[in-house]
């Protein structure tokens, strides 16, 4: 948002679901202390029958052909995936997979099937219809980083994550920022304020009982007001303590530096003046991702985005969409494509749109790549995406949590 808020997933082995606690070794939070509200970790892997897992009718969806994973492997032109359920129970090439005669087959051909993509920073996400729109073009997770202090946001989450039509929804609540700080000041947007660093982490504490699953803080220089570096430490420590990420809003180098110092997670926006070498090495280091959000910032910042992939940076898609007048809800197209003239490559796009983008929600143990006991959110375009991004518009089939909510594959 910022100054620029403004009104206007050999043969692959076969699994089968157990509950496990997944690795989190490129995060650095615990997920142990992952609130109640995120879905739980996807299931160990062993390998199952399954002639025996599908045999009921029509119990398992298997889709047919080329499939890009989301891991950045190179994209597989033969390959299967097993759906049952909510979950995937089997990924590889098809013909290391015993398809089962009972289960449901959908041959994709001139189509590609990817994970469904991740919208890392949205706002007004609480609204269905939104949500609707997000999943109906094959955003299946948004993550709303900021709505209005007093908003019944998780129990209003909780109701509409209940519905596979609606993308499922990350929430941080509100903002958090100081008393006459951004984005109060400016846009009337009221949003949480602390006073001290005890007063902040008392709020911040509260506010993940009551369900965030992120916390979202305001970095700004000069006039309004800002967090003090204090303040800001004081959030990321307990939000760290509780298991929960750190997302900061800043749009210049001195306040991604403010935001390293303080330990966050995400930096949500670039910075629009230019970062140096020393500090993308600092944010590289410290395994702090980039959601660029270069369609609110018109681009600004390209030069920055650009140096930190090359230097092997973390980036996430998120565009800033729900908010600001005229920014996608759907397929973040311009998005896309603007981190394409950043010199981004497709499949680097893909990947920061799918396992990094769930890296960056806490969701990558369960979303992010086409992989045996993750979730079944599946994107089908017609085309291949890896050589051109435009592809990713025209969708062929959705399937969330294993729903199919859009399918227009008959055409085949």
């Amino acid at each position: 948002m910022g100054t620029l808020w403004r009104r206007s997933a050999p043969v692959v082995a076969i699994v089968v679901v157990f509950f496990a606690t997944a690795c989190r070794a490129a995060l650095r939070i615990p997920q142990s202390a992952t609130p109640e509200a995120t879905p739980s970790p996807a299931p160990a892997a062993t390998a199952v029958d399954l002639g025996a897992a599908c045999a009921d009718p029509g119990s398992c969806l298997v889709l047919l052909g080329t499939v890009i994973d989301g891991t950045g492997a190179a994209a597989s032109p033969d390959a299967a995936l097993v759906i049952l359920g909510e979950r995937i129970i089997a990924a590889g090439p098809r013909n290391g997979l015993p398809i089962p005669s009972q289960a449901k087959v959908i041959e994709l051909s001139g189509a590609t099937i990817l994970p469904g993509l991740i919208n890392a920073h949205v706002h007004n996400a609480y609204n269905e219809r939104n949500l609707r729109l997000w999943a109906q073009e094959g955003v299946t997770t948004v993550r709303d980083e900021g709505e209005r202090l007093g908003f019944p946001y998780f129990s209003t989450r909780d109701r509409l994550r209940a519905d596979p039509q609606n993308a499922w929804l990350i929430s941080a609540g509100p903002l958090v920022t100081v008393p006459k700080g951004y984005p109060i000041a400016g846009n009337d947007f009221a949003s949480l304020t602390v006073t001290s660093p005890e007063d902040a982490r008392e709020k911040v504490s509260r506010l993940i009982d009551d369900g965030a699953e992120l916390i979202k803080i305001t970095l700004t220089s000069g006039e309004p007001p800002s967090l003090s570096a204090a303040e800001a430490a004081a959030i990321v420590d307990t939000a760290h303590e509780r298991g929960v990420p750190v997302s900061a809003h800043a749009t210049s180098a001195r306040n991604v530096q403010r935001a390293l110092d303080a330990g966050v997670d995400d930096v949500a926006h670039l910075a629009t003046d230019r970062v140096s070498d020393a500090l993308i090495r600092q944010m590289v280091r410290m395994g702090v991702y980039w959601v660029p959000t270069l369609e609110a910032l018109r681009g600004g910042g390209a030069g920055n985005l650009q140096r930190f992939v090359a230097a092997g940076g973390g980036v996430a898609l998120g565009n800033d969409g729900g908010y600001l007048s005229g920014l996608e809800i759907g397929m973040p197209l311009n998005e896309i494509r603007a981190m394409r003239q950043a010199g981004m490559t497709p499949m680097q796009i893909i990947v920061a749109a799918t396992r990094d983008a769930a890296r960056v929600c806490r969701q990558d143990t369960t979303l992010g790549t086409l992989e045996a006991g993750k979730f079944a959110d599946v994107l089908v375009v017609d085309g291949d995406p890896l050589q051109d991004l435009e592809s990713l518009a025209r969708v062929r089939m959705v399937i969330h949590r294993g729903v199919v909510i859009r399918d227009e594959h008959k055409a085949d």
